[in-house]
């Protein structure tokens, strides 16, 4: 898949780098392959072009237009990595990712490829690295650095890095990670800190409880409940309501105890409901007897 995308890129888009190169995309796109890769070549050849460099490799990777000749591939990317091609560098690091025929894998190269790719502005290099990263591939296993690259790939508009990052944020499933050293109130905090919700309910469950060698801490517990809260997470509402009619971690306010049970009523949580009926029950009984 990875190199599929690579190819749909040079035939579906203009590099708009030399004439060579962009005559070459134009019969690329007519089905005119042979001429194509003869115009990849001159253009990287002799007129140093990495986009040239980067066609020809894409076309000995595929046999398109040409034998295929993975070494042959690896060489030309070489020559457009080596000039700056952030697609070049992550493509070659795909070979040596995964192997092909008589090339080894290598995945300390592929990492330090990947690294170019992504600084480069590679998405899909940024995906690879958090992927590496978080599953100790090449590196060793990295739970921060993998989020950060993910968090790159999606800040630059990758739907798959978006999607990796909240898979990995949320702490049911971080691709085996709960065997690292991290326990769940430091995965948790993390998840919270990259926007997971269910990370920040969970970090105000540990500190209400101290569950989890969390230490038990009101001010922190309604701290992340109100943040999950906000986000729509009514177990935090529901909870959140507690602190506040007990006046723990927070100034008693049994209205806006009332309003958070009510809130999370209305949206089906049953618990709440329940809360909220016998919360204001006690509510009328004490106007009750103040009255004359």
């Amino acid at each position: 898949m990875r190199y599929i995308i690579s190819v749909l890129i040079l035939f579906g888009l203009s590099f708009g780098a030399t004439p060579a190169t962009n005559a070459g995309i134009a019969l690329a796109q007519k089905g005119n392959y042979k001429e194509a890769f003869s115009l990849f070549t001159k253009a990287c050849n002799e007129e140093g072009d990495t986009d040239g460099c980067l066609g020809v490799g894409l076309m000995y990777m595929y046999a398109i237009g040409t034998n295929g000749d993975h070494k042959k591939a690896m060489e030309y990317y070489k020559k457009a990595c080596s000039g700056g091609n952030a697609l070049a560098c992550s493509n070659l690091a795909s070979i040596y990712d995964n192997g092909s025929g008589n090339i080894p894998q290598d995945k300390i190269m592929a990492n330090e490829l990947y690294m170019v790719g992504c600084n480069g502005g590679d998405v899909f290099a940024c995906n690879n690295l958090g992927y590496m990263y978080a599953n100790g591939i090449g590196v060793e296993k990295d739970y921060f650095k993998s989020l950060q690259y993910y968090k790159f790939a999606c800040d630059m508009g990758s739907s798959l890095g978006c999607y990796n990052l909240g898979l990995l944020s949320n702490t049911y499933n971080v691709f085996g990670l709960n065997k690292d050293k991290l326990g769940l109130l430091d995965l948790n905090y993390v998840a919270c800190n990259q926007g997971d919700l269910i990370g920040c309910a969970n970090l105000g469950y540990m500190y209400a409880t101290g569950k989890h060698n969390a230490p038990k801490n009101p001010f922190n517990a309604v701290k992340y409940l109100n943040i999950a809260c906000e986000g729509g997470i009514l177990s935090s509402c529901n909870n959140l309501a507690i602190f506040y009619e007990n006046g723990d971690g927070v100034r008693q306010n049994l209205n806006k105890a009332l309003e958070l049970y009510g809130l999370a009523c209305d949206k089906g949580l049953d618990k709440a409901c329940k809360n909220y009926k016998i919360l204001n029950q006690k509510i009328f009984n004490e106007n009750k007897a103040i009255l004359p």
